[in-house]
């Protein structure tokens, strides 16, 4: 019964009462034109009406291009897959497939609309502190995706604190209903609707969660079912299912025993309220030191005065002058205060991290190093992103495109194995690359004493080492060349060598036997 969904929604409302006024709180100062958390804003209403001072609008906009930059960005490839088996990934059958299908999961992600939503998710982090996005089929583009504000979902976890339910509502007139599910489930009511083409907008719940064991979408071999619902009504409009949880909802951080996440907006909100009213007073200071009040008698002077540039006040002699009310205000200690509430905002979206201040005496090796450590301090901060956000989502697509079978045929040695994903965005690298440092100063510490005792390379596999280097600073494979090819050239290149020795060895001989002859003739001849 559709009523049951229902009051599973209003519990969940209720559990999600106290986020509401945060949200829109934080909207406000953060994210203004997403400020309509209790209701939905006129089209074209002003946004910014309670924003004196937008540092925090700027660094949460700085911080979302940041991540997009860092972790999707378009131009590199942002992941890649593998067995969880070096050995395996090295096989180059295995190799090849895992590139080719990495290559055409880019490309589907690339011509999709998925950046354009990818980076108002990011912009949702950075204030709701919980982000919101479906990844669906799409017969045209494989994949469609949409960000939607949490504000508009209501999201419950698992035992393992994993995000599993999604109840969203939203609201459709009646021609919208029937463009998007069909007029199959209308009853005389609706019809009737229809014909007078009603435009009043009414709510509609979609609820995704999992199946129960053994009920009809289980039997249909759906893991999660979706219905859409009338909420007013109580009908439902549409039910069906997913193979995969449709959803991808990353949190930026989480308080154990909290479903929604927690937001640098959040920890920054004291500083970002009080740098708004230092500013409004600060604006004020400024206004009476350059247009100030001014001190006139009560008597002397033609009323009204007039402050206008070029105007004419009729005073008469002997009267006062008018002059400015010097009121002494600071506007420069003032100024200096919203600087140092604005480095602590800034400190609070990372913007320390994201921006290097590079010195004219810093040399190019030095300014990669630099560079190198502060992705190495995000690390810890975002990976929270690559579980709850990258990793969902690349499974999610993969399935799709496994379903319409855009791959190539599956190796044999695949079949029965999971496919793992492997980050390779910047800030993966640099973690990554930390090793490969360490390798490169364990080669240079050893150095004098390779040249004194050479032999001790036998005890360094270098195919194995080139490979490993390579892939941790993310040289693209395809750069290298198959394993197999590798050996061939080298069984070549030694034959060819035994037949140039070969030939060496014969030639030499054919002039030892040129040179042995006349002393032969000369010996012959004696006898």
């Amino acid at each position: 019964m559709a009523i049951e969904y229902i009051k599973k929604f209003e519990m969940l409302k209720s559990d999600r009462m106290n986020w509401d006024s945060h949200w829109e709180e934080c909207a406000q100062y953060a994210l203004p034109r997403k400020d309509d958390v209790y209701q939905t804003r006129t089209a074209g209403e002003k946004k910014f009406s309670k924003v004196f001072e937008s540092t925090a609008v700027h660094s949460n906009e700085l911080l979302s291009s940041a991540l997009h930059s860092m972790l999707t960005n378009s131009a590199t490839n942002w992941f890649e897959l593998t067995t969880g088996d070096d050995t395996l990934d090295m096989d180059d059958e295995v190799r090849l497939w895992l590139q080719d299908t990495v290559k055409k999961m880019h490309n589907v992600i690339n011509g999709s609309n998925f950046h354009t939503h990818i980076h108002e998710l990011y912009l949702d982090l950075g204030v709701f502190g919980t982000g919101l996005m479906r990844i669906e089929e799409d017969d045209e583009e494989i994949i469609r995706v949409q960000t939607r504000p949490i504000y508009e979902a209501y999201i419950r976890e698992d035992a393992h604190s994993k995000v599993n339910t999604v109840y969203r509502i939203f609201k459709m007139d009646i021609r919208q209903m029937a463009d998007m599910f069909g007029t199959d489930n209308f009853d005389n009511q609706l019809e009737n609707l229809l014909k007078s083409n009603d435009t009043q907008k009414y709510e509609i719940l979609h609820c995704v969660e999992p199946v129960e064991k053994d009920d009809e979408f289980d039997k249909k071999g759906f893991a999660f079912k979706s219905l859409y619902i009338l909420k007013h009504r109580q009908l439902y409009l549409q039910s069906g299912g997913f193979k995969e949880f449709p959803y991808v909802v990353p949190r930026w951080t989480k308080i154990a025993g909290e479903v929604y996440g927690r937001s640098p907006t959040m920890k920054a909100l004291a500083d970002i309220k009080m740098t708004n009213v230092v500013t409004k007073t600060t604006i004020r200071s400024a206004q009476k030191i350059v247009d100030p009040p001014l001190l006139a008698p009560d008597d002397g002077y033609a009323l009204p005065l007039k402050t206008a540039p070029g105007a004419i006040n009729f005073y008469r002699p002997g009267s006062q002058p008018i002059v400015p009310l010097q009121t002494g205000s600071r506007i420069d200690f003032g100024i200096q205060f919203i600087e140092m509430i604005n480095r602590r905002i800034r400190e609070a979206f990372f913007i320390d991290q994201l921006q290097l201040n590079v010195g004219p005496q810093m040399t190019a090796t030095e300014v990669a190093q630099r560079t190198e450590e502060k992705l190495r301090l995000l690390g810890p901060v975002l990976g929270r992103q690559h579980y709850e956000l990258l990793k969902p989502l690349v499974n999610r697509i993969f399935s799709i495109m496994m379903r319409k079978e855009m791959f190539s045929e599956v190796p044999e040695v695949l079949q029965d194995r999971d496919i793992q994903v492997q980050y390779s965005s910047k800030i993966a690298k640099a973690q990554r690359s930390a090793d490969a440092d360490v390798l490169v100063k364990v080669l240079n510490v050893i150095g004098p004493v390779i040249q004194l005792k050479p032999e001790i390379m036998d005890n360094v596999n270098g195919d194995l080492l080139l490979r490993y280097v390579s892939k941790a600073y993310g040289l693209p494979e395809q750069v290298l060349r198959p394993f197999d090819d590798v050996v061939q050239d080298r069984v070549e290149r030694q034959k060819q060598q035994q037949e140039m020795a070969a030939m060496q060895q014969a030639q030499q001989m054919a002039d030892v036997a040129n040179k042995a002859a006349p002393l032969m003739q000369q010996q012959q001849q004696g006898a």
